[in-house]
C-alpha cells in the first residue's frame, strides 16, 4: 500500500517521438509500456465526485485501487495535487462486487496506453487516449516545470484537468453529445493488444 501526495500536471501532444528524444537526452529511461483498463465508481447521489474523490480499479500488468483526495491548491500554476491512497487487488472482481454491496458502482469506464519513464527524480507517463495524446509529468513540485523546460514544454500549457474533464472539454468543442466512457474501438483495441504483446 502507499499513501503520498500526488503532484502532477499534464500536456496535449501531438506526437510522442520528439519528447521521447528529449527523455534520451535528460537521461530518461523507459521502465514500462502497458494497456491500462480503468473503472471509476460511485454512488448514485454522486456523493464521491461531489466532494472531488476518485475512487478507481485500474487493470494492467496487476490490479490496484486507488482513492483519490480532494485536490489542494497548488503552489505552483498548472500543477494537481491530491493525497493519493492505492494498493494491489488481487481479485478485481471481487472488489467490484464488494463496492457495488456497498453502493459503489461504475460510472466512468477509460482505456489508455501508458507507457512510463524515469526521468530524475519525476515520472514521466506517454498517455495514448481514444481522444488524444497527452504527457503527464508526476514528482516534486519544484522538478516539474524544470523537466518540461528540458522536454520544451511550457507551463503556461499545463493542464491540471483529469482526463474525464479533457475529454468531456473535447466532446464540446467538436459539437459532440456528452459521453462519461472513453473507450478504444474494439478493432482499435485489439490492434493496440496484438502490438504490445509482439513488443513483450
Amino acid at each position: 500500500m502507499s499513501i503520498a501526495d500526488e503532484i502532477e500536471t499534464k500536456f496535449a501532444v501531438t506526437s510522442f517521438a520528439p519528447v521521447r528524444r528529449s527523455l534520451l537526452t535528460a537521461g530518461g529511461v523507459e521502465l514500462s509500456r502497458r494497456f491500462e483498463e480503468n473503472v471509476v465508481l460511485d454512488d448514485a447521489a454522486a456523493s464521491l465526485r461531489g466532494r472531488d474523490v476518485l475512487l478507481r480499479i485500474r487493470r494492467d500488468a496487476a490490479c490496484k485501487v486507488t482513492l483519490k483526495m480532494p485536490a489542494e491548491a497548488p503552489g505552483h500554476s498548472g500543477l494537481k495535487i491530491r493525497r493519493e491512497i492505492e494498493t494491489e487487488v488481487a481479485d478485481p472482481a471481487a472488489l467490484e462486487a464488494i463496492f457495488a454491496a456497498l453502493g459503489y458502482v461504475p460510472f466512468l469506464r477509460y482505456e489508455k496506453v501508458r507507457e512510463i519513464w524515469q526521468a530524475g527524480d519525476a515520472l514521466v507517463c506517454l498517455d495514448e487516449l481514444p481522444f488524444g495524446r497527452y504527457l503527464e509529468i508526476e514528482g516534486p513540485a519544484e522538478s516539474i516545470p524544470l523537466l518540461a523546460g528540458r522536454l520544451g514544454l511550457s507551463m503556461a500549457r499545463a493542464l491540471p484537468q483529469t482526463y474525464h474533464e479533457l475529454h468531456q472539454s473535447y466532446r464540446r468543442e467538436r459539437g459532440l453529445p456528452p459521453e462519461m466512457s472513453f473507450v478504444f474501438p474494439p478493432d482499435v483495441r485489439r490492434g493496440i493488444l496484438a502490438d504490445l504483446a509482439g513488443s513483450l
